[in-house]
């Protein structure tokens, strides 16, 4: 039962870090957030490429690999992607059919360039080191 003299304990301290056992399953979750997000970005385009199922497979492979996915997990992905490889040329002849050649190329394109951009994120520009930054001065008169 509570009393007034536990109430006014403090609260224990929120340690960053984690036990030998939590510590893996910490790490393992958010491995698998960051793959989910990575997949999600991968396969939200208005059309899913050969491209973008190798980088999507490309980045489950070594998850899978470090344990970052549960064994069932990884046999219905592995499912899955089989299935998409599958109908990715019936996808391809729909939209050349539906667009024509040069718009299927041109979605191609526009998706390899937008994975690798996600991939490899260009840099954030610097201001060059001798530059001073812009001040402006307010000017009065006594007049």
């Amino acid at each position: 039962m509570p009393t007034a003299a536990n109430a006014a304990l403090p609260a224990p301290p929120i340690i960053p870090t984690f036990c030998s056992d939590h510590a893996p399953k910490d790490s393992q979750a958010r491995a698998a957030d960051k793959l989910a997000r990575e997949l999600s970005y991968l396969f939200s385009g208005e059309y899913l490429s050969a491209c973008d199922l190798g980088a999507a497979i490309g980045s489950l492979l070594p998850a899978v690999v470090r344990g970052d996915i549960k064994p069932r997990s990884a046999r219905t992905l592995a499912y899955l992607s089989q299935t998409l490889a599958q109908t990715i040329h019936l996808a391809e002849h729909e939209y050349i059919n539906a667009l024509g050649t040069d718009s299927w190329r041109k979605a191609v394109r526009n998706s390899v360039h937008q994975n690798f951009d996600y991939r490899q994120p260009s840099p954030l520009p610097q201001p060059p080191p001798d530059q001073a930054p812009h001040v402006v001065a307010l000017y009065t008169s006594d007049r």
